[in-house]
C-alpha cells in the first residue's frame, strides 16, 4: 500500500491525479488537502510515502511550503511539485527547496505520474543516505571519537571565531585548560580500557558544569579545554574552574573499581596578556602546569606576573643554549669536615652558571631547563670531567700521610639512565690520571627511577673499581631501605630537614639520632649536610656523624678561593 498526500486547492486537478493513480495498477491510499496549512498538519503525521503539491496555494506558494517541510524536518517523505507552469526557473527552485521532481499537470498520466513518484522516492532515499554519510563524516571530523565532545580542530576553529566576535563586541572570553593529575598511573595499573571508560565519565561530569554558551572539548589523552564565552566579569572563569574541579572530586565507580581523580586547571583571559586564539591556548597551558606544581585540584590564572616569568624563562632558555660555547658554566666546591678534628674530609662539586647579566645562578634556576632541552647528560658529563681534573691537581697538595681525598659529584636521573654512563665515568677517571678511590658519586632518593636493577648493576661495576657511592637526601624518599639493599652505598647524607630540626622539632631530631645509629650499625659513613648553626654542628658531632657540611663552616667556593683556603 502506497500512502499519498495531495496538496492542491483545485478539486479537478486533485481528481485527475487520483484517477491516474487508480489506473496505475498500484494499491494506493490517497489523502487530500486543499490548503498549505491543512497539508502541513497532515504531513506532520509522517504517514505518507510521497507528497504531491501544487505551486499555487491559497495561503502560501508551494516553494515556501517545501522549505517549511524540509527546514523543520516535519516529514521524511519524497516531494513532487505538480504545476501548470512550464518554467525552468521554477523547476530549479523547487529542487533547490527540497523537492525531488517536478511534473506539469498537462503531462499527467498513470505512467508519467508513477514514474515521477518512483524516481522521487529513489532520489530522496539517495539524498537521505548521502545526508547521513555526510553527518557521520562531519561528526568524525569535528568530534572526539571516544567522548563525543568537540575535538581539537573544532575547538581551535570555534575559538578563532569567538575571539573575533569578542573583540568586536568588547565581551569577556576565557580558555580553561584541564589536565587530569597522574592519569598515566591509571592506564599503567588498570589498563587503557579502564582509562578510556574513565575519560568518558569525566567528560560527562564536566559537561554538567559548563554553561550552554560554553564549549567543552577533548584535545587528546587526558587533556580537556573549555571556551567560556559571554562572561560579564573575568572572575567568572575562576568560578567555573572551581566547579570543574569540584565535579571530579566524587570517586568514579567503574564496575568493582573505585577511582579517585583530580585535575589541574589553567585559565587565560582574552586581553590579559593574551590577544589571539594561539596566545589563549598557549598561556592557559602554561597556567595549567603552574597549577599542577602547586598540588592537586588547583587552578591558576595566567597573569601579568606569570607572563613576565614565562618571558624571562624563554629568554633564559635561549641564553642557556649558548652558555656552553661561551664557557659560562663553572664549578663551586664545598668542603666536608671531619667531625673529629675539623680537618678537610671531602669535597662536593656544585655546578653554577656565571650568567653575564644575572650573576651566579644556582642549579635550581637552570637545571629544569637542561632537563626539558635534553642537555642534562651533556651537562653532567662536563661537571664530572671538570671535577676529576680539579681533584687531580689538588691531590698533589696532600701529605703522604693523607693519600686520599674524595671528590663528590651528583648524578642526575638522566645520567643514571644513559647507556654510556659507565664509559663516561671510566673516561673521566682515565683522562685525569687519578685513582678511582678519589671519586665519590652521589645518588639521590628521587633520582633513582626506571630500571632500578640495571642502575644498581652499573653502580656496582664502578664501586668494584674503587669508586665510592653515597646516598643523598636519606630519609626523604619512600624506598630508602630498599635502596640500601640494592646499591653498594658506603655513605649516607642525611637530609638537611633533619639537621634543621635540631632544637626545633623534637620528633624529627629523634629520627635524626635513629638514622645515625642505623647507618653506623651498617658500617656506613654518615654525612650531615646543611649544617648552619653552632648548635647543629655540636649536636651532629654528639650524635655520631662522621662528616659535616654546610654554611656554618663554608659556603661553596670557586676553585681558586677553595684552594687558597684549604691547601
Amino acid at each position: 500500500m502506497m500512502n499519498i498526500l495531495i496538496i492542491d486547492d483545485d478539486e479537478l486537478d486533485r481528481l485527475a491525479i487520483v484517477r491516474s493513480m487508480q489506473q496505475s495498477n498500484v494499491d494506493v491510499n490517497i489523502v487530500q488537502a486543499s490548503s498549505a496549512n491543512d497539508g502541513l498538519s497532515l504531513a506532520k503525521t509522517g504517514e505518507f510515502d510521497v507528497i504531491l503539491l501544487d505551486y499555487y496555494l491559497p495561503d502560501r506558494n508551494g516553494l515556501d511550503l517545501i522549505t517549511e517541510l524540509r527546514d523543520n524536518d516535519i516529514t521524511d517523505t519524497a516531494i513532487v511539485m505538480v504545476s501548470q507552469l512550464e518554467d525552468e526557473t521554477l523547476t530549479e527552485q523547487a529542487i533547490d527547496a527540497g523537492a525531488q521532481d517536478f511534473v506539469l499537470k498537462d503531462e499527467i498520466n498513470p505512467r508519467r505520474l508513477m514514474r515521477a513518484i518512483r524516481q522521487a522516492q529513489h532520489r530522496y532515499a539517495m539524498e537521505r543516505t548521502l545526508h547521513t554519510t555526510n553527518n557521520i563524516l562531519r561528526n568524525i571530523a569535528e568530534r572526539d571519537t571516544l567522548t563525543g565532545l568537540a575535538n581539537r580542530h573544532t575547538f581551535e576553529h570555534t575559538l578563532k571565531s569567538a575571539v573575533t566576535r569578542a573583540e568586536r563586541g568588547k565581551s569577556h572570553l576565557a580558555v580553561l585548560f584541564l589536565d587530569l593529575d597522574k592519569f598515566k598511573n591509571i592506564n599503567d595499573t588498570l589498563g587503557h580500557d579502564v582509562g578510556d571508560v574513565l575519560l568518558t565519565e569525566v567528560a560527562t561530569r564536566l559537561n554538567t558544569v559548563v554553561r550552554g554558551s560554553d564549549l567543552l572539548a577533548r584535545l587528546g589523552g587526558d587533556e580537556f579545554v573549555v571556551l567560556a564565552q559571554d562572561m560579564e566579569q573575568d572572575k567568572q572563569a575562576v568560578i567555573l574552574a572551581g566547579r570543574l574541579i569540584d565535579s571530579l572530586k566524587e570517586p568514579f565507580v567503574l564496575g568493582a573499581t573505585k577511582i579517585n581523580i583530580s585535575t589541574s586547571v589553567g585559565i587565560a583571559v582574552l586581553g590579559v596578556c593574551a590577544e589571539t586564539a594561539t596566545d589563549l591556548m598557549k598561556y592557559a597551558d602554561i597556567a595549567m602546569y603552574r597549577a599542577k606544581k602547586e598540588g592537586i585540584n588547583r587552578s591558576h590564572f595566567y597573569s601579568e606576573q606569570l607572563h613576565k616569568i614565562v618571558n624571562n624563562r624563554i629568554k633564559l632558555e635561549n641564553e642557556f643554549l649558548h652558555a656552553f660555547e661561551k664557557n659560562q658554566f663553572i664549578i663551586y666546591y664545598q668542603p666536608r669536615l671531619f667531625a673529629s678534628d675539623g680537618s678537610l674530609g671531602g669535597i662536593e662539586a656544585l655546578m653554577r652558571w656565571n650568567h653575564p647579566s644575572r650573576g651566579i645562578l644556582l642549579p635550581h634556576e637552570f637545571l629544569p631547563i637542561a632537563e626539558e632541552m635534553g642537555m642534562m647528560v651533556e651537562l653532567d658529563t662536563w661537571v664530572l670531567r671538570t671535577a676529576c681534573k680539579q681533584i687531580t691537581k689538588w691531590k698533589s697538595y696532600l701529605p703522604k700521610s693523607r693519600p686520599v681525598l674524595s671528590m663528590a659529584v651528583n648524578l642526575s636521573t638522566m645520567q643514571l639512565q644513559d647507556e654510556g654512563f659507565i664509559k663516561t665515568v671510566e673516561t673521566a677517571i682515565a683522562e685525569s690520571e687519578f685513582e678511582a678511590s678519589f671519586l665519590e658519586l652521589e645518588i639521590s632518593e628521587n633520582s633513582i627511577i626506571g630500571n632500578i636493577e640495571k642502575i644498581a648493576e652499573s653502580l656496582t661495576s664502578l664501586t668494584d673499581k674503587g669508586v665510592s657511592l653515597s646516598l643523598d637526601d636519606f630519609g626523604t624518599g619512600s624506598s630508602s631501605f630498599e635502596h640500601l639493599k640494592l646499591f653498594p652505598v658506603r655513605a649516607l647524607k642525611i637530609d638537611q630537614t633533619f639537621i634543621s630540626a635540631i632544637g626545633q622539632d623534637d620528633k624529627n631530631e629523634r629520627l635524626l639520632i635513629a638514622i645515625v645509629n642505623f647507618a653506623k650499625s651498617l658500617g656506613l659513613t654518615v654525612i650531615a649536610e646543611g649544617v648552619e648553626t653552632e648548635i647543629q654542628a655540636s649536636s651532629c658531632i654528639d650524635y655520631g656523624c662522621n662528616l659535616l657540611q654546610g654554611f656554618y663552616f663554608s659556603r661553596p667556593l670557586p676553585a681558586n678561593e677553595f684552594e687558597a683556603t684549604y691547601f
